[in-house]
């Protein structure tokens, strides 16, 4: 075969010989730039969004550590291989430094900085070392902070409030959440000596305010942001202990459970005063009784001439009325409870759960047809057989138990027996586990690679089928044809033998006919192998 294809090619055409030549270079070429490409390392981003200063120190260590790198806009990539190394080696540099001044600014002290200058190179360095702190959260790529803190004065009355305005870059047009904002207000005002949370304003480059949304933020019933995480944790909470609890006795992954509460949202303090009328106490007794009887009165004109000596006075009459006198007073204290009740924020008032649980399921052996093979198994089908009343209420009874079930709040339990959707499960570690869950895990860390494979093996199919396939192709025809019209040449050469009108001669007449037949048809099939038989021929005969 290979000698048929040389001597096909030997006596080719020299202008298809280069373009055949050509093509297999091309294809060879594109197959070894394909190989190349796909064992090439990926480069990933070892940091984003630098300034220049940041990017120049981080270039500067990577060349003295000999790392391939490249620079596309404000970010610095390295191979995958790389690149963990490379970023916590950089790390304990203190690289990037975020594009702001740091506490590293006093590393490098002069005596001649007058005490103004150090003021100023604090607050630079508090600035610089805040923004660093808050760029780490996962939402943020770059942070700027000024801080407004005023001087202390010697007078209570003299000391004003300072301030702190955070300018935020988020990352691919990212959001935060309102405990992320929270979070970066206290942790600024914790920083910085007194600052209040209040005094703190969060924006990002689009000037939208997130302090102003954090605070006024509210879900639906009332709740602030705080109060709805808290509500969601306990009833997430409460889940999860439901589950884990039952999916010891039914089965991993056969029952779903979800909860909702309804919680006090305002603060409530009242005061009660309760007064008991039969516990009566004497507080205070007084007593006074008054009783006079006997004696003589006086009796005559009064006036001055009674009380003259010698005058006539008054005469004495005769025997005095008693009289009596009783004044009693008692004070009687009722006993009374005073009590103050405060009702948290946050207690429960009603709780509503509902349960799925998922029923049995019994092997059912089919029937085979008549006309089925003797070998043949018969088909294997799952019945659904739901929970029993009384399994159902034992279960109700342990769900009660968990989350603390009152009939006074008129909390509601609801579990139903339901036939759960069935899914393809594979055994990781002796466990079964849905394969929905895991493929994209275990493949998420070789997807590129297993890209780039199948992106080269369609290409090399590709050339396969499309190029080398019909280059061979053409020369194998070409061969096969010059071997056909080269049998059909020689045995048309041949003269009849015999005399003529003999059998003898008569025959060979008639098999050279058939041959030349033979060969009109392959020149008709193949006439520009035909031609360059002739062709070839002919310079032989030269």
């Amino acid at each position: 075969m290979a000698e048929k294809v040389l001597d096909t090619m030997k006596g080719a055409n020299p202008t298809r010989l280069i373009v055949y030549g050509a093509t297999l270079a091309l294809v060879i070429a594109a197959f070894v730039a394909l190989v190349m490409w796909s064992q090439r390392p990926e480069y990933r981003t070892l940091f984003g969004g630098l300034s220049d200063e940041d990017i120049s120190a981080v270039v500067e260590n990577l060349d003295s550590r000999k790392v391939p790198y490249k620079i596309l806009g404000g970010a610095v990539k390295v191979p995958d291989n790389l690149l963990y190394e490379t970023r916590i080696a950089l790390a304990g540099e203190g690289l990037p430094r975020g594009g702001s001044v740091g506490f590293e600014i006093f590393d490098e002290s002069s005596f001649g900085v007058t005490q103004f200058v150090q003021k100023i190179n604090y607050m630079r360095a508090m600035q610089g070392e805040l923004a660093r702190t808050i760029s780490q959260i996962q939402a943020v790529e770059g942070a700027r902070v000024h801080l407004a803190v005023p001087e202390k004065g010697v007078f209570l009355d003299d000391i004003e409030k300072g301030r702190a305005s955070i300018v935020l870059k988020l990352r691919g047009g990212g959001t935060l959440t309102p405990s992320q904002v929270q979070g970066i207000v206290h942790l600024t005002a914790s920083a910085v000596d007194g600052l209040l949370p209040g005094d703190v304003t969060v924006v990002d480059t689009t000037g939208r305010m997130w302090t102003n949304a954090a605070n006024e933020s509210a879900v639906p019933m009332g709740l602030t942001a705080a109060q709805f995480e808290y509500k969601r944790g306990l009833e997430k909470d409460m889940e999860k202990r439901i589950q884990s609890m039952l999916e010891k006795t039914i089965g991993v992954g056969k029952v779903v459970a979800r909860v909702s509460t309804e919680m006090v949202t305002t603060h409530v303090e009242r005061t009660e005063e309760t007064y008991d009328p039969d516990g009566q106490v004497v507080r205070s007794e007084h007593r006074t009784k008054e009783k006079i009887s006997g004696g003589r009165q006086s009796s005559g004109v009064p006036g001055v001439l009674s009380n003259v000596p010698g005058g006539t006075g008054a005469q004495a009459g005769g025997l005095a009325s008693s009289s009596q006198k009783q004044d009693e007073v008692i004070n009687y204290e009722i006993s009374k409870v005073i009590s103050r009740v405060v009702e948290p924020i946050g207690k429960i008032e009603k709780l509503s759960v509902s349960v799925l649980i998922d029923g049995n399921y019994e092997e059912v052996i089919g029937e085979l047809p008549e006309d089925a093979p003797e070998d043949a198994e018969p088909p294997v089908t799952q019945k659904y057989i739901e929970r029993s009343s009384d399994e159902i209420q034992r279960l109700e009874g342990v769900v009660k138990a968990i989350i603390g079930f009152s009939e006074i709040r008129g909390d509601i339990i609801t579990i139903e027996s339901v036939p759960f959707k069935s899914s393809s499960m594979v055994d990781v570690g002796g466990a079964m586990v849905g394969a929905d869950s895991i493929i994209p895990a275990f493949i998420a860390p070789y997807i590129n690679t297993i890209i780039k494979s199948g992106v080269s093996g369609i290409i090399a199919l590709f050339v396969i089928l499309f190029i080398l396939k019909p280059v061979i192709k053409r020369l194998t025809e070409e061969t096969k044809a010059l071997s056909t019209i080269d049998q059909i040449g020689a045995s048309a050469a041949m003269a009849p033998g015999g005399e003529e009108g003999t059998p003898e001669y008569e025959k060979q007449r008639a098999a050279n006919q058939g041959e030349t037949e033979r060969i009109k048809d392959a020149v008709r099939k193949n006439p520009r192998q035909a031609a360059m038989i002739l062709k070839g021929w002919m310079q032989d005969n030269k």
